[in-house]
């Protein structure tokens, strides 16, 4: 949490505000109000985002249409999407079959009488749901359509962000150990290579694990005694089984501490099982970790915009006007400046050809 809290920090140091008259909530508030207000009028390249929808979800999104009421297709949106910027239809290489490229209203759009200039690729937005008409894989599209390519202007998560704590993650190193996490992971044989959600999931990529059974009842006791092994115990293994107790102190699984004889095994945590219940004696172990932050292109690398817009919100919430118009006027440069810089890394290179679409024109 480092990178948010240090910025919280430094709202209050620009802020020159103790926590008594500015709290660590509100200038927390602010900068969400802040990242909010950069959404809605930052239309720069660091938040585009592209997805692909596959033939699979495609086709069982689309409906058929009849001699006169084309095929549609329904997808759902991303959470994140802010502004579409294109919708086009690909093939397995990558090459365009079709741009939906004429955006109509939704009565338009469900009126197959009203007119549109292109009745070959058309589209409306309802809700979370975009339409697509005529729909995936249509005879009207050039060549062998594979799936449909949405690139839009994104969110970015929250300024608090952290990652889950998942094998993928632990993967990518955006995990770090922490007893002070919530989240245990799994490893095999002090392998730290490849994490797993569950220790069931350990226990399955765990080829020296034992399988037992409990021969007699146990009664809150750590003396465990089993037959019918499929190999031997060895001290350090980790139990695991039906109605079997976690170490209520590490929350890790019973460790076996002695072995009288391989019938009679000793782990450091009592149990209470049944007979013939089935156990496991594996060699894995786990630790707690915690998400790394997120990052966030506002706050690591253009934290001037955020900064200005959370001052602006702050003094507003303190009824300084005249400071909230300062930061607020510092705050609009610094989205315009980002928006110009953008343009203009757009327009270079080569001549520029645009068609406009009559957003905000009319």
């Amino acid at each position: 949490m480092t990178a948010y809290t240090d910025f919280v920090a430094k709202v209050r140091n620009w802020a020159n505000k103790d926590s008594t008259v500015l709290s660590d909530a509100i200038i927390q508030d602010c900068m969400r109000y802040a990242a909010d207000k950069c959404y809605r009028r930052l239309r720069v390249s660091a938040l585009e985002q592209t997805i692909t929808y596959n033939s699979t979800a495609l086709n069982a999104a689309t409906t058929a249409g009849n001699g006169f009421v084309p095929t549609k297709t329904e997808l759902t949106l991303p959470a994140d999407l802010i502004e579409f910027i294109q919708i086009r239809e690909i093939d397995s290489s990558n090459r365009t079959t079709r741009v939906f490229n004429e955006k109509t209203d939704l009565r338009t759009f469900n009126d197959w009488n009203a007119e549109k200039y292109n009745y070959l690729a058309f589209w409306s937005r309802v809700g979370n749901v975009l339409l697509l008409s005529p729909g995936f894989n249509d005879a009207s599209a050039i060549g062998v359509p594979d799936k449909i390519e949405l690139h839009y202007y994104k969110r970015l998560p929250a300024l608090n962000a952290l990652y889950d704590v998942t094998p993928t993650n632990y993967a990518s190193g955006f995990l770090t150990q922490s007893n002070s996490g919530t989240t245990r992971l799994y490893f095999v044989d002090g392998n730290t290579n490849t994490a797993y959600a569950t220790q069931d999931a350990a226990n399955t990529a765990d080829t020296t694990k034992v399988t037992a059974k409990v021969n007699n009842a146990i009664n809150n006791s750590v003396n465990i005694t089993n037959d019918t092994r499929s190999g031997s115990i060895t001290v350090g293994m980790e139990l695991s089984g039906t109605g079997v107790t976690l170490n209520s102190s590490t929350g890790r699984a019973p460790l076996v501490t002695n072995i009288s004889n391989q019938n009679s095994i000793v782990v450091d945590t009592a149990q209470t099982l049944n007979d013939n219940v089935d156990l496991t004696f594996s060699n894995t172990n786990s630790d707690k970790y915690v998400g790394n932050m997120v990052y966030n292109w506002l706050r690591d690398d253009n934290e001037r915009v955020l900064l200005m817009g959370a001052l602006a919100e702050a003094f507003y919430y303190l009824q300084d006007d005249d400071q909230g118009m300062k930061y607020t006027k510092l705050f609009n440069e610094e989205i315009n400046e980002l928006n110009d810089e953008d343009n203009k890394r757009n327009a270079s290179g080569g001549n520029v050809q645009v068609t406009f679409n009559g957003r905000g024109l009319i």
